[in-house]
């Protein structure tokens, strides 16, 4: 390989990961740890931070089925960074009917950016056999965390947090939606600069596919390898959506709960560390997939959803924090490994199901799951809700696994990572 290639590699890694990291730590979920922030502030209450996630899911899922037939790929990830720039600025400025119609266009912004951004830096990356494509969904994890880190060190501040009370500037809380829209709009510069300088180099891989006198020769030994067993589609659709209700709870007021349940600003670490294990286990799970290469793609699906669900429901028995940071490990360790290994489920599944667009109706599910869920907060009331819902999210999480067990016993051995 020469240095040309390896530069242009190292390049695409990096506007994948820039503009995932703004795309889901900023587009979908600097909410989550502004959110105290805002309560305090009385920007919002608690009933309508329900109705703002679910704009937020709503859109999203809007934003990944406009693009179902689209392959403008690079059009769309600039679109919806530039979208996401405009989107969080304009949050500090905004009430709660217009902070409505902004995480709505987050939510479709955010889905451009990763439909696309995967469509493009994924194929790109293949197209140069660089075997650890997967590795730019760190994006996500090292967003969630850079984002947490931020809010937490202005939150953190007393002289800040005088000031801001003290001044006639806005709350500290709209700063931060400014501090973060700055930051969106300088990766979304550099990803724009990068994508021109990839893009000429996709388009002449891609004319190489074309001719199949210069097309890399396919490895001969790869058509004896038989094809996946058939699953029950309905089990894994419904699996998927129970996954995307169990999950959102505490991926979206974690950092809330904390803040009810414990005393100081030791609530701000729960975020970054979130974020951090779900950066991770992303490449540990990239590791353990080169690794095992015989290990059941169902079987890593349930295990992680099983650990996913204990961390769910660990707050609600151990409100420390400990029980906090162990529960932030365990969600946010587990919920990108479930993200990705449930689509790859559904990609061996297409031969069985020509029909069906399996990406498209696996994403409708899961964004109809957590789109649910928030919403479940608006019929529990109460200082304790917590101790109510995380529960019935761990629950949800296990009857999926339950979906996932039975019926496949005797075909994990054909469905391998």
């Amino acid at each position: 390989m020469s240095q040309s290639d390896r530069q242009q590699i190292i390049f695409c890694f990096i506007l994948a990961i820039t503009a995932l990291a703004v795309a889901m730590g900023i587009g979908r979920f600097a909410f989550t740890p502004i959110l105290p922030l805002m309560i305090q502030e009385g920007t919002v209450h608690l009933a309508q931070t329900a109705w703002l996630s679910s704009s937020n899911y709503i859109g999203y899922l809007v934003g990944a089925l406009s693009l179902l037939k689209s392959k403008r790929h690079p059009l769309f990830v600039v679109l919806g960074l530039t979208l996401v720039t405009l989107t969080t600025w304009l949050a500090s400025l905004s009430s709660f009917a217009w902070l409505l119609v902004l995480r709505f266009l987050a939510g479709v912004a955010s889905a451009w950016v990763l439909v696309s951004i995967s469509a493009f830096a994924i194929n790109w990356l293949k197209s140069r056999q660089v075997a650890s494509s997967g590795l730019i969904y760190t994006g996500v994890g090292i967003g969630i965390t850079l984002t947490g880190l931020i809010c937490s060190y202005f939150i953190f501040q007393p002289v800040t947090v005088t000031i801001a009370a003290q001044s006639s500037l806005s709350p500290l809380s709209s700063r931060l939606w400014q501090y973060l829209g700055v930051i969106a709009l300088l990766a979304t510069l550099l990803v724009t600069f990068l994508l021109a300088k990839i893009n000429s180099q996709f388009a002449s891989t891609a004319a190489a596919k074309a001719n199949p006198s210069k097309a890399t020769p396919t490895n001969p030994t790869s058509s004896s390898i038989p094809p996946p067993a058939k699953l029950k589609l309905a089990n894994v659709l419904t699996a998927y959506g129970l996954f995307g209700f169990g999950y959102i709870l505490p991926a979206t007021f974690l950092p809330q709960i904390a803040k009810q349940w414990l005393s100081g600003q030791s609530y701000l670490l729960i975020w970054p560390f979130f974020g951090l294990a779900a950066a991770l286990s992303v490449v540990l799970s990239q590791g353990l997939q080169r690794r095992y290469n015989n290990v059941s793609l169902l079987g890593v699906w349930r295990a992680s959803q099983i650990i996913m669900a204990v961390g769910t429901l660990l707050p609600a028995l151990w409100q420390s924090l400990a029980g906090l940071m162990v529960s932030a490990l365990m969600v946010g360790g587990t919920f990108m490994v479930v993200t990705m290994t449930g689509l790859q489920v559904a990609a061996s599944q297409v031969t069985h199901y020509p029909k069906y667009n399996l990406s498209a109706l696996m994403t409708a599910s899961f964004a109809f799951g957590q789109l649910i869920g928030p919403l479940t907060a608006l019929v529990a009331t109460g200082k304790n809700i917590w101790l109510a819902l995380l529960p019935v999210s761990a629950i949800v999480l296990l009857v999926g696994v339950a979906l996932l067990w039975r019926p496949y016993q005797h075909q994990q051995s054909s469905n391998h990572v």
